[in-house]
């Protein structure tokens, strides 16, 4: 195969593992988009819109609003039980008014007149028609059969509904995890339509005329404001913190004009229950273990989020699904290289990376990004192209045992598969080792067949279990010249000393053969081995049909050059002085110079090791 040929079947391997890793990363990221579409996955979403909440923590409200809380401490000290007599509602909007509230809003169900005292509905009435600024709750009952939507109207008693100002729903958007994240802002019923509480006291506050307001296209408008809705209706609320962030004072101080002149001036006031045994308390984003948020105060977060302008927002539908599209393929690209113990740390480390941002674009911008959906995204690819990854590594695994186990040992077969392997060509430095029989041709005319075959098997065997031995490399047989590589494919740095010991246990070796075939009559063999030191270009080698690994290099031609040597000097073992120089400390030589080899035309300095110490 020629270089321009290798270099397109490598490239055309690398776009074909492309090409796997891009079908990989979408195949996964899709599977992964059509998974967390279950109930398991949304909850957890949207707990993680709770962590942003957590991590992002408290931030400073921009709309004035004082809570007016029915607390334990004002059930305890007023003078009646629940439920109240609306007398006492009548004389908080009178002190409020008089304080300078510039809208009073009621969370209190109004929705049946009273049937001891009808005079206390006549009171409280008279005292909103006269405070001018009030607005009453309509209540909706909640379908709790259909996620806990609102429908149909239930408004205050009559008198109290002409009295007020104007009238806002109470009712909260229950997720699926029953926490309050969202928030009703406009309702239909009999084609009457209703603003939330929050709407109905933030427009009064701002001189918003009801009939002004549209709604379309995931979008409300009325007047200078523009509110972005997530569903039908309802909005996300920008909590600015915990319970108790908004300002409050009980009700029993207020009644009791416990308070300093002004605290109400110019503010929306909301009057409403904060004890939880009123029931009137929610789990929200900033909800800990039993300390969940009245509902008057999810409403001042309602009108404060509303108010600041400071919308949450998140990526449409397709927008989202092309993003996590990308971050699949993104994934699959980052660990495609790596181990998987390597994949796994970075997969970790895009996890955090990705939390990370997540959390501070959401505190930065209010821009909610998916978070459980991309991480388990990541999670899945690095599952998939770990598998994918295994599969072509045994593959690979399988083809290194089968192109080694013929040349190396069963030890050095398992070693090399714990490497990574180039196949493809490499340069490295090694020591290659040639050794043939003196008069072997001559010798095996005068034998039968048989014989030569027989005698040449024994002769090899012990030879090859001997380079094995070592952990040498067999390249190959030559008639009845051996060919052998030590420092490829598996790389030692004292490669040259492992040749040198191998000649001379080879040399051994023969010896043993020798006493043994004199003794069963037949005849001896001699040796003389070369081995050179140097830089050799080692991979698999040959046409399509047939690949084997071997080296190329003037290294090797001179090894082979040297083991000839041993004829004219009349000697066992010969090294070059590119060997001699790795291996001098270990062994005893006899020096020749002025040495001339085919395919040189400087003359060589070679040695004879005569001993290994």
């Amino acid at each position: 195969m020629s270089g321009n040929e290798k270099s397109t079947a490598i490239y055309r391997k690398k776009i074909s593992h492309r090409g796997t890793l891009i079908f990989i990363g979408i195949a996964a990221t899709v599977i992964s988009i059509i998974t967390t579409n279950f109930w398991f996955f949304n909850n957890l979403e949207l707990k993680s819109i709770d962590w942003r909440f957590a991590t992002r923590g408290t931030k400073h409200t921009s709309l004035p609003v004082e809570i007016v809380a029915i607390d334990d401490d004002s059930l305890n000290v007023m003078a009646d039980k629940w439920t109240w007599p609306r007398t006492y509602y009548a004389k908080i909007t009178d002190i409020l008014k008089a304080d300078g509230a510039k809208v009073i809003g009621f969370d209190i169900d109004f929705s049946s007149p009273s049937k001891t005292n009808p005079g206390q509905d006549t009171a409280f009435a008279k005292a909103v028609k006269k405070a001018g600024n009030v607005i009453v709750p309509v209540i909706f009952n909640v379908d709790r059969e259909n996620n806990y939507v609102l429908n149909h109207a239930l408004p205050p008693f009559l008198e109290l509904s002409k009295a007020a100002a104007g009238v806002g729903f109470v009712g909260h958007a229950y997720d699926v995890d029953s926490n309050v994240r969202k928030s009703y802002l406009i309702m239909d019923d009999d084609s009457k339509r209703y603003l939330g509480l929050s709407m109905a006291m933030l427009g009064w506050y701002l001189g918003y005329p009801k009939q002004e307001l549209e709604a379309q296209n995931g979008m409300i408008k009325w007047e200078k404001l523009e509110i972005p809705l997530a569903g039908e209706n309802k909005f996300l609320i920008n909590f600015d913190g915990p319970p108790k962030t908004f300002p409050t004072i009980p009700f029993y101080k207020v009644y009791n004009r416990d308070f300093k002149p002004g605290t109400f001036s110019g503010k929306i006031v909301i009057v409403g229950a904060t004890s939880d045994i009123l029931h009137d308390v929610f789990p929200t984003p900033f909800t800990a273990e039993g300390n969940m948020m009245p509902g008057v105060e999810i409403y001042a977060n309602v009108m404060d989020t509303i108010y600041s302008g400071d919308f949450i927002r998140k990526p449409g539908k397709i927008g989202d699904f092309l993003y996590l599209i990308i971050i699949g393929i993104i994934t699959s690209f980052l660990i495609f290289n790596f181990k998987a113990w390597q994949g796994f740390i970075i997969v970790f480390a895009e996890i955090i990376a990705y939390m990370a941002a997540a959390s501070f674009i959401f505190s930065k911008y209010n821009y909610l990004v998916s978070l459980a959906d991309p991480v388990f995204i990541m999670i899945f690819c690095y599952l998939s192209i770990s598998t994918y990854k295994i599969t072509v590594e045994e593959k690979e695994k399988h083809k290194i045992k089968a192109t080694f186990s013929r040349y190396v040992s069963q030890n050095l077969v398992e070693e090399l598969l714990n490497r990574e392997i180039k196949l493809g060509g490499e340069k490295k430095e090694i020591s290659v080792l040639f050794s043939d029989i003196r008069g072997f041709t001559s010798m095996s005319e005068k034998m039968e067949p048989e014989n030569v075959v027989a005698t040449l098997n024994e002769y090899l065997s012990e030879m090859t279990d001997v380079i094995f031995k070592n952990n040498g490399t067999l390249d190959k047989f030559i008639g009845d010249a051996v060919m052998a590589l030590f420092g490829t494919p598996a790389f030692y740095p004292d490669h040259a000393l492992r040749a040198v010991r191998t000649a001379f246990m080879m040399k051994d070796r023969l010896e043993k053969l020798n006493e043994k075939w004199k003794g069963q009559g037949r005849p001896t063999l001699k040796i003389g081995i070369g081995i050179n030191t140097g830089e050799a270009i080692a991979g698999n080698m040959g046409s399509l049909q047939r690949m084997e690994y071997t080296v190329i290099g003037d290294t090797v031609n001179l090894a082979s050059r040297l083991e000839s040597l041993n004829k004219e000097l009349g000697t066992e073992i010969i090294i070059s002085s590119s060997t001699y120089e790795k291996v001098r400390d270990y062994v005893k030589v006899r020096q020749f110079t002025g040495i001339h080899v085919k395919g040189k035309e400087e003359t060589l300095v070679v040695y004879e090791v005569t001993e290994v110490l």
